[in-house]
């Protein structure tokens, strides 16, 4: 690419891209437009970022990362049902 200009290497640089609907289209453009960035700067920079965040760690999917929440919701459960037990057990005392 050094030596040749933009123009020349755009379909070399052209990534189509497929959304599940319009909504999703409309909505990526409403955040790009609040963000005063074109659609195409704006997904580059939302991937890139993810990239920069994620090579140090582990992908986890959108299933991983639900049981992981479920998981810590239900110990979050656990431990205010003992914290209030031993709240009690205390004034009790």
């Amino acid at each position: 690419m050094v030596g040749r200009r933009k123009t020349e290497t755009i379909k070399e640089r052209t990534v189509y891209v497929y959304l599940p609907s319009e909504e999703f289209v409309e909505e990526w453009r409403r955040h790009a437009a609040l963000a005063k960035k074109s659609l195409s700067k704006f997904v580059f920079e939302i991937v890139e970022d993810y990239i920069r965040k994620s090579e140090n760690h582990r992908f986890e999917s959108r299933l991983e990362l639900i049981k992981k929440l479920k998981e810590f919701d239900d110990e979050v459960k656990r431990l205010r049902e003992e914290n209030r037990m031993l709240r009690k057990t205390c004034r009790e005392s």
